[in-house]
């Protein structure tokens, strides 16, 4: 069981034997990962950065400025519990987040690799550990 910010989830793992038939295209692509820039490949094909978590700050911010608000700091010292209000704006805040990174940066992850594994037939990657010793 896994508690997230917007609810509780339950993790199966189930062996499924998915076969997809596609005709071979001769394809062959490099890809490389990088920090200016998202992936690349031997092609001359670069993928940018999308930054997600830049063009959400802004509303990242509002929300935790609301959920500051609703914080008492005189309910800290008494050891009583925050008011609604600011549990609600908390929640508020790591949906936010969560939207972030589960949503936006995995789905597109995802969405990139799957693209990848369709026009291609074999996906070869640098490997930073080999690449940096030598």
């Amino acid at each position: 069981m896994v508690r997230r910010a917007d609810g509780y989830y339950a993790q199966f793992a189930v062996d499924v034997d998915v076969r997809i038939e596609s005709q071979p295209t001769g394809q062959v692509v490099g890809i490389d990962l990088g920090l200016k820039y998202f992936i690349a490949d031997n092609k001359g094909n670069v993928e940018e950065s999308p930054q997600f978590y830049r063009k959400a700050e802004k509303q990242l911010i509002r929300a935790n400025r609301k959920k500051s608000k609703k914080y008492d700091p005189k309910k800290k010292k008494a050891k009583q519990p925050q008011s609604t209000n600011y549990h609600k704006a908390r929640g508020r805040y790591a949906r936010k987040h969560l939207r972030v990174s589960t949503i936006q940066r995995k789905e597109y992850c995802i969405r990139l690799a799957y693209s990848a594994i369709q026009s291609n037939d074999l996906v070869a990657y640098v490997d930073a550990k080999r690449r940096a010793a030598g």
